[in-house]
C-alpha cells in the first residue's frame, strides 16, 4: 500500500514539474515575441522619423 502512494506522488511530482516547464517555456516565448516586436516598431519609427526630416 505505502509503494502505491509513493508511486503516485513521485508521479504527481514529476507531472507537476513538467508543468512549470511547459509554463515557462510558453512565457520565454510570449516575452521573446514582445521584445522583438518593440524592437521594429522602434526602427520602424526611426526610419519613418528619418525619411519625413529628409524630405
Amino acid at each position: 500500500m505505502n509503494t502505491q502512494i509513493s508511486t503516485k506522488l513521485a508521479a504527481l511530482a514529476v507531472a507537476l514539474m513538467m508543468n512549470s516547464l511547459i509554463v515557462g517555456g510558453v512565457a520565454y516565448l510570449f516575452n521573446t515575441q514582445s521584445h522583438q516586436h518593440t524592437s521594429i516598431v522602434s526602427i520602424a519609427h526611426t526610419l519613418t522619423s528619418t525619411m519625413n526630416g529628409a524630405v
